[in-house]
């Protein structure tokens, strides 16, 4: 890292774009963690059910950019260009659409799992080479970890049955 001419650490490009990756993906969080923490704690800021419908939404609104991503990526994977995969990356879009379109807690059950196999979808074509940035895995695979916990938390604090012990 260099200085610039007034004491101000330059970066890299690259360092600029996995540094400018961590603080949206980090960001994105933001919803998905508050949203949970209402929802857990009851807390009377809005109706519970428009609550679960706002994050359910903006559940499907990631999924469906996970998506975009890996048909952009499928564009550019090294050594292969498969119709199969860019066919493959709409899957999270209609899978979205689904999860929010039936109720809780099986829309976050769902969710949780297609986020979950999008994330090992996402790592390993990183791994295998597929997608060149390598440093992609680990935040897709830390947004996945949060992500995940989230809407399992969220499957069972709507679950009628769980609710009514709370």
């Amino acid at each position: 890292m260099t200085l610039h001419h007034r004491g101000v650490p330059h970066r890299s490009q690259p360092d600029q774009l996995v540094r400018t990756t961590w603080i949206l993906g980090i960001g994105g969080l933001i919803p998905f963690v508050v949203g949970t923490a209402l929802v857990l704690s009851n807390s009377g800021i809005m109706a519970q059910p428009d609550l679960e419908f706002a994050v359910s939404a903006y559940a499907a609104v990631i999924l469906s950019f996970l998506g975009g991503i890996r048909w952009g990526a499928a564009l550019n994977e090294t050594g292969r260009q498969s119709p199969v995969t860019v066919a493959l990356s709409v899957l999270p879009s209609i899978a979205a659409w689904v999860m929010v379109l039936i109720p809780a807690p099986w829309n976050f059950v769902g969710f949780a799992l297609a986020f979950i196999v999008q994330g090992v979808w996402d790592v390993t074509a990183i791994r295998d080479g597929r997608i060149r940035t390598p440093w992609f895995a680990r935040v897709r695979l830390v947004l996945t970890i949060v992500v995940g916990a989230c809407m399992v938390a969220l499957a069972f604090a709507t679950n009628g049955v769980a609710a009514s012990i709370a």
